[in-house]
């Protein structure tokens, strides 16, 4: 009977008491709710892609994840405790998806309680493409100037090449890599540096080492100039022997360092050697040049000329240009 009366003052106006069951629920979520707080974290944002697509569009490197728990909770847990990454190892056609964003927890992370993990924005819109692969030449970008008076007369890259790879469009209209800035300013000796490569695109992937080995070789700038009606000297001609007149003359490509004079044209840097000759005639003989510290002979003319040798005294020479007395002959020494 006791129980019965009981039951009956439990049932007694049900409705009413659910309902106030149901709203001091309510109230205790909402009590906890406000006071969970919000954290802000960014995380990098990880690919997972097959071998035959690549990216044909550029993807932040990090994303916003939202933490809420307790104070304690949240600030517990560190960047490296949460990934991010999209999944795309699946996708084996060309084209534009949207693909959400996936957590995983690491570290603290798994053990803080409560705790909501949200990442900002979901999906993220990627493009994809067939991959290409390449092997391009890579440039040297320089900046500034050398020492005056000094010149980079030449400098070596290894690896000159490397293999790129990337979206095949992309690939397609890409012909080199360049490195980072190398510094000139002030140099005035060889020097060897380690640089780095950049890409032109963020899609493009360095397949191997993103750095090459550069060595340059600086030297003094050259004056160049062309020296003409240049005095060909004859030396080493027997006494009793004389050339006849005129003297044929020449014409040189010459370079010298800064501050180093050029020869001149009576400086009788070209010349022949008549050592070998023991009589009078007419002969064909190489013109050479002098080696004068400093200076560079690049090229000059005649290769070769012809001298009309006469005794001392004997009258009606013959022309250097190998015209004279009947009867002669040209000859070599």
């Amino acid at each position: 009977m006791r129980y019965e009366k009981y039951l009956a003052a439990v049932l007694h106006n049900w409705p009413s008491k659910v309902l106030a069951l149901a709203f001091a629920l309510m109230l205790m979520v909402f009590f906890n709710l406000t006071r969970l707080e919000q954290r802000i974290i960014n995380v990098p944002l990880a690919v997972s892609l097959n071998d035959e697509m690549a990216l044909s569009t550029q993807l932040p490197r990090t994303v916003r994840i939202v933490l809420k728990g307790e104070r304690d909770t949240i600030y517990g847990i560190r960047e490296d405790d949460i990934s991010a990454y999209l999944e795309l190892s699946g996708i084996k056609s060309e084209g534009a998806y949207r693909i959400p964003i996936k957590l995983e927890k690491r570290g603290n992370a798994l053990s803080a309680d409560p705790l909501e993990i949200a990442a900002e924005p979901l999906e993220i819109a990627v493009g994809l493409e067939k991959k290409a692969i390449k092997t391009v030449p890579v440039t040297p970008s320089f900046k500034g100037f050398l020492e005056p008076g000094y010149e980079l007369s030449s400098f070596d890259i290894q690896p000159p090449e490397i293999v790129i790879s990337g979206p095949a469009g992309l690939i397609a209209r890409t012909s080199d890599v360049s490195t980072d800035i190398i510094e000139l300013n002030g140099k005035r000796s060889d020097f060897s540096i380690q640089v780095r490569i950049m890409k032109k695109d963020p899609l493009i992937t360095l397949e191997g080492k993103d750095t090459i080995a550069f060595s340059a070789k600086i030297k003094k700038s050259m004056q160049a100039q062309t020296i003409e009606n240049i005095r060909i000297a004859v030396k080493n001609l027997p006494s009793g022997l004389t050339v006849s007149e005129p003297l044929l003359s020449g014409v040189a490509r010459v370079a010298a360092a800064e501050g180093i004079a050029l020869p001149t044209q009576d400086s009788g840097f070209l010349y022949v050697d008549a050592q070998g000759i023991k009589k009078p005639g007419v002969y064909t003989l190489p013109v050479k040049a002098e080696n004068l510290p400093g200076i560079v002979i690049d090229t000059f003319e005649p290769q070769e000329v012809q001298l009309a040798i006469e005794s001392l005294g004997v009258a009606g020479g013959v022309s250097a240009g190998g015209q004279g007395n009947s009867g002669q002959n040209s000859q070599k020494p």
